[in-house]
């Protein structure tokens, strides 16, 4: 790992909170990639090491991280309490102008990630402080298959999953094809500020693209659900109101490992962790309700927040689909999809789930059908 770092002061650019709960099999790779070779960029970041109470062997592995590197690598240590928990403690611990959340069984391409805090300085010495700054990752398939993605986050211990995915994507991989495109939306010139409300219709921004402004999620007291699975959504939406300028980054900086067993969007965990799902739902839909009352908010960023619940609703409709064929799970979904488009209409129309369309389109009736589709393909 090299010789110890000299001990720096001052505030630091980045912030990185790595939520850790029994990833000794993970966790070395994982902070190996934040050792830039420049120094004085290495300088500017600390990585906090989130122990949520684990028991195998990763804290040692990264307390010798933070004895050989103590400028950079803080472990601290907690009862469990999930992966929003993690990152709650970590925003509470961070000293850095910008907060980024990289998960223990994922890790960073250095060179990238040493591109991106470059970046980062750039932005603070012109004093053009951007809220978010969007780059991109690749999912890699456990055993080696990498692929571009601008792809959705997911899964061990603790839960950090968002929208069914994860299955297709490594199908994409193991044929050789790219899953999704890498540019974030037609035409974006990289390295250029742009409102938020401008982009707002072309984007969808998941946790492994973000790197956002500290002061934002502590002004607006962020917080994410504890003991939950799931929470990824609520980080990538609460902050949202609140943004007003991203700057978009021509780098892949995250490694999204995907193929592990037992991972939360599986669905056969998602089905285990239904209830999970459900009240991340709730949460985000309460969040709605608040927005132009409770918490300004542009019309430009309310469409935004209501495609991205949309697609939450788009992930509990695959979870009862992939159930054996019930009257009463049918029953359970259609009575959910219906107050959905009464309470929130706009969430409802902003739906971009071909098989969701279908069964409103058809007034459910096809409903067996597609249950048996989604059994079949998981």
């Amino acid at each position: 790992m090299g010789e110890k770092t000299k001990r720096q002061t001052g505030r630091k650019l980045l912030s990185v909170v790595v939520p850790m709960y029994q990833a000794e099999a993970y966790i070395e790779r994982c902070l190996d990639s934040f050792l830039v070779s420049e120094p004085e960029i290495l300088s500017r970041v600390e990585i906090l090491v989130i122990d949520d109470g684990g028991t195998d062997g990763s804290a040692a592995i990264a307390e010798r991280y933070a004895e050989r590197y103590p400028d950079t690598y803080k472990v601290f240590h907690k009862e469990n309490g999930g992966h929003g928990s993690g990152i709650n403690f970590g925003l509470a611990h961070a000293n850095g102008t910008y907060f980024k959340v990289v998960d223990a069984d994922d890790w960073v391409d250095t060179e990238a990630f040493g591109r991106l805090v470059k970046e980062l300085g750039k932005l603070e010495k012109s004093r053009t402080y951007v809220d978010v700054v969007y780059t991109g990752f690749h999912w890699v398939l456990e055993g080696g298959q990498a692929g571009r993605r601008t792809g959705m986050p997911g899964r061990l211990g603790m839960g950090r999953a968002s929208v069914p995915g994860r299955r297709a994507a490594a199908r994409s991989l193991i044929l050789g094809r790219q899953a999704e495109s890498g540019e974030p939306f037609k035409g974006v010139v990289y390295g250029r500020p742009y409102s938020f409300d401008k982009v707002a219709g072309r984007l969808y921004m998941k946790m492994h693209h973000m790197t956002i402004r500290t002061e934002i999620l502590r002004k607006h007291a962020i917080r994410l659900d504890e003991h939950c699975y799931y929470v990824d959504m609520e980080f990538i939406t609460f902050p949202i109101p609140y943004v007003s300028t991203i700057c978009f980054l021509n780098e892949s900086v995250y490694r999204y490992r995907i193929g592990v067993e037992g991972q939360s969007v599986a669905m056969e965990s998602m089905r285990k962790n239904e209830r999970d799902y459900d009240r991340v739902i709730r949460s985000l839909l309460e969040f709605y309700a608040g927005l132009g009352s409770e918490i300004p908010c542009s019309k430009a960023k309310r469409r935004y927040i209501a495609a991205m619940i949309a697609r939450m609703a788009a992930g509990k409709a695959k979870i009862l689909l992939s159930f054996p064929r019930k009257a009463k799970r049918g029953r359970e979904w259609r009575a959910f999809d219906e107050s959905l488009k009464a309470g929130y209409p706009e969430v409802y129309q902003a739906n971009q789930n071909p098989a969701l369309a279908l069964l409103r389109l058809t007034g459910y009736r096809t409903l067996e059908l597609l249950s048996f589709g989604v059994r079949r393909f998981y």
